[in-house]
């Protein structure tokens, strides 16, 4: 018989699936998805088996490790060979995980967390834990992760309406209120701007909000599609670009003019979002529709729609940005694309 806070967890989880799922029906009546072609043949280079999904992707700096985060199993799969090289029991249904920039840590948090993971890449059994604020009566609530470029602090979203700070050198974590619901966060390079996309009362319209990093207060708000799930910055930091459960669709935001430049439709539940490294091309998986949307980093056409093999869930890539890897069902793999391939026909 399930305990009273058992039971919460539960009910917490299926409540936030029950709203993603009623955001991403409405995408259905207001857009058509693209239907989309398989790869071509040249464009698949492996498939590598993994654990049960849902599951979520981050890559080492230099590209060399892809970690899969899986129903309670860490897997780091060698980008040379496109294997297994480690694997680590890990809390069931991660929420956020993250790759510090020296790429000797990875950091992990889970549904019901109450602390944040990390764990030596070199040595993934050894796993330390940092206390992360509990200002309510329940546990959990964590998501996504941000690190800053100097690799010394974490920012944990929590769908609760704040943040928490973690300072990973000093093994301590502070909290840090908001004014809206946050589901995917972003740093500047110079470690000045927090970018937080979320939804605030009602998410008819989502919000980017610009937060200030020495003084914790908001600068800017930026009004994006309905249910922003996703969040990522342009390698110039020019530009910012949300996935959108309510639309479903891609939102490109100038972040200095804080206007929103272009939105464009993607498949139903885009909950993998990443952009090339020389900004020219974005990636959207859909998991609902088994779509993989390429789009312009302007965000003026979409470039390719390829359909990937069961529901596509995360998406990471190279840094030279040859290679995608993409994490998804039936079977559960990550599936790792030639992006040079992708929309090429024979």
């Amino acid at each position: 018989m399930l305990s009273r806070l058992r039971r919460f967890d539960l009910m917490k989880t299926l409540a936030r699936a029950t709203w993603l799922a009623s955001l991403a029906a409405c995408g259905t009546m207001q857009t058509s998805a693209p239907t989309g072609a398989p790869p071509v043949a040249s464009a698949v280079v492996a498939s590598v088996p993994i654990g049960r999904g849902p599951t979520l992707l981050a890559i080492s700096p230099d590209g060399s490790v892809v970690y899969a985060a899986s129903v309670g199993q860490l897997a780091a799969i060698r980008t040379d060979t496109n294997t297994v090289a480690a694997t680590a029991r890990i809390d069931p249904y991660t929420t956020g995980i993250a790759v510090t920039p020296d790429g000797s840590h990875v950091l992990l948090v889970a549904v019901s967390s109450t602390s944040l993971t990390i764990l030596p890449a070199g040595n993934l059994a050894q796993a330390s834990e940092i206390a992360l604020p509990q200002p309510g009566l329940y546990p959990g609530g964590y998501g996504r992760i941000a690190v800053s470029a100097d690799g010394r602090t974490a920012w944990v979203v929590n769908e609760d309406l704040w943040l928490a700070i973690v300072n990973l050198g000093a093994g301590t974590a502070q909290r840090a209120t908001l004014a809206m619901r946050p589901n995917d966060m972003a740093l500047s390079r110079d470690g000045r701007t927090a970018y937080v996309a979320g939804c605030q009362e009602y998410c008819t319209t989502g919000t980017i909000e610009l937060i200030d990093v020495a003084s914790q207060n908001a600068m800017a708000t930026i009004s994006v599609g309905p249910g922003p799930y996703r969040f990522a910055l342009s390698p110039d930091g020019r530009r910012g670009y949300t996935t959108n459960l309510g639309g479903p669709s891609l939102s490109i935001v100038d972040l200095a003019g804080h206007t929103v430049q272009a939105t464009l439709p993607v498949g139903i539940e885009p909950t993998g979002l990443a952009v090339s490294s020389d900004g020219a091309r974005v990636y959207i998986a859909s998991n609902r529709t088994g779509r993989l949307t390429i789009a312009s980093g302007d965000g003026r056409t979409v470039l390719a729609t390829v359909r990937i093999p069961g529901s596509p869930r995360d998406i990471v890539l190279s840094p030279e940005g040859r290679r995608a890897y993409v994490s998804t069902s039936a079977p559960n793999a990550v599936v790792v694309l030639d992006t040079q391939q992708l929309g090429a026909r024979t």
